[in-house]
């Protein structure tokens, strides 16, 4: 775990690291949704400015953490030793084995049926089982630990 004050006094990053964040955030936004456009040629447009709205947050938060956190946040030496932690490594172990099952029996069922499935609907669909799993999971450990 982090706290982000250190003997009742908050602390706080030079302003350049804030300006250099901004920045970084600013760069990788633009240079993610430039590609993103140039490889749809026909509604560039668009596509760079969906691709913006949705690096710019992941973008500045990324240049917040490499600038600013290391002067604002004091890391816990054992935040490791959680309960939370402990919480979400059973949580992604269970949902590990949920995944593995889930795929195997997708794969079966895909081979008997001769069914054929794009790959991107596939791939979107494990990870979205993947993050309900570990959710549902880490919320029933949480709930049975109470």
């Amino acid at each position: 775990m982090a706290r982000t004050h250190q003997a009742g006094r908050a602390r706080r990053a030079p302003v350049s690291h804030y300006v250099l964040a901004a920045v970084f955030g600013v760069i990788g936004t633009a240079c993610l949704a430039t590609i993103s456009g140039l490889t749809n040629p026909g509604s560039f447009w668009p596509v760079f400015a969906i691709t913006a709205f949705c690096a710019a947050y992941p973008a500045t938060a990324l240049g917040a953490k490499m600038f600013v956190t290391g002067h604002t946040v004091t890391v816990d030496a054992h935040g490791e030793e959680s309960v939370e932690v402990r919480w979400m490594e059973r949580a992604g172990a269970g949902a590990f084995l949920d995944v593995l099952v889930a795929t195997t029996l997708g794969v079966a069922a895909l081979l008997i049926t001769g069914f054929e499935v794009k790959a991107v609907a596939v791939l979107i669909g494990l990870a979205a089982f993947s993050v309900v799993d570990v959710g549902l999971r880490y919320l029933i450990i949480k709930r049975q630990a109470s």
